[in-house]
């Protein structure tokens, strides 16, 4: 894996770019402290993984998409004045059989290296990003992208234990050609060879990615949550799955008009409730807790 550039300078801002299945971000944070506040935010969908699961390869408007991302990505960090930028890249990277070369030319475009990161690394960052937003976390957590699924064990602070899976959103619609009967086949056939996924009975499940974030947000409409405040947004086991079941019928057609949730998530968000049913069926948690911390989080305090 190639190491991504380590910042010099601990008063400037930090630049952290992550390059999805689905989408390129870039976070600006004011500095390397323990809880620094974000300068700028910017997401780019781009459904680089779009069609992995059926061609092996990246899509190639998600190529194209994901380029021009990075070139204003790379002259806004400049002008916010970061000290260099610190690239990730994950699961549609590392397994794309043309992800070598899109590594390449987004290099060239970045001026930096790029780090591919492994299944693990990738859980690695995830957990320890959660560990910094919540310093009581206790539980198993998931962090569903577009093209993978991490589910880690977080005990005394630390990563206990972890798998990758390849369940992410997008790439659930493609291996199953957008049936979520078929999906949810794939996805117990998956969960059923994760036999310690029962040692987060009565504890919090931690869930990381834009694809909870937004079924979070339907709850909150939903409830009439009076705050707006995502991290830590707690929601019971009971409610947690009704709510999921809910969801995991709808068409994304069904969910047009809805404010809380964009364009782009409407497509994933009944994947990512039928996931998460699935998971907080075979855990029991006491609890499913959003973070808003996450993997690059973790890449700015490591």
């Amino acid at each position: 894996m190639k190491k991504a550039k380590r910042r010099v300078d601990p008063t400037r801002p930090v630049a952290v770019i992550d390059i999805g299945s689905n989408s390129v971000r870039l976070v600006v944070y004011e500095s390397a402290k323990r809880s620094p506040a974000p300068l700028y935010n910017e997401k780019v969908l781009c459904g680089l993984g779009r069609s992995l699961g059926s061609t092996g390869r990246l899509d190639e408007e998600g190529v194209r998409r994901a380029l021009r991302a990075l070139r204003r990505f790379r002259a806004l960090a400049e002008q916010l004045g970061a000290d260099g930028l610190n690239i990730i890249a994950t699961a549609a990277a590392r397994e794309a059989e043309n992800g070598d070369e899109f590594i390449a030319r987004a290099e060239e475009i970045c001026g930096c290296e790029i780090a591919v990161l492994s299944g693990r690394m990738e859980a690695n960052l995830a957990a320890q990003g959660l560990i910094a937003g919540n310093h009581t976390v206790n539980g198993l957590a998931a962090d569903l992208g577009g093209g993978s699924l991490e589910i880690m064990d977080i005990r005394d602070q630390k990563l206990a234990g972890g798998v990758t899976l390849p369940l992410g959103g997008l790439r659930l619609i493609d291996l199953s050609g957008g049936s979520l009967k078929k999906a949810r086949k794939i996805i117990d056939e998956a969960l059923a060879g994760i036999d310690w996924l029962p040692q987060g009975e009565g504890r919090p499940f931690y869930g990381i990615g834009g694809t909870w974030r937004a079924f979070a947000r339907l709850h909150m409409a939903q409830t009439d949550y009076p705050l707006s405040v995502m991290d830590g947004y707690r929601i019971s086991y009971d409610e947690a799955v009704d709510f999921a079941r809910l969801l995991d019928h709808l068409s994304p057609s069904s969910l047009e008009g809805i404010s809380e949730i964009s364009k782009s998530r409407r497509e994933t968000v009944p994947y990512g409730a039928l996931l998460l049913e699935r998971l907080l069926l075979r855990i029991r948690p006491t609890a499913f807790i959003i973070s808003a911390f996450g993997v690059r989080e973790g890449v700015l305090y490591s």
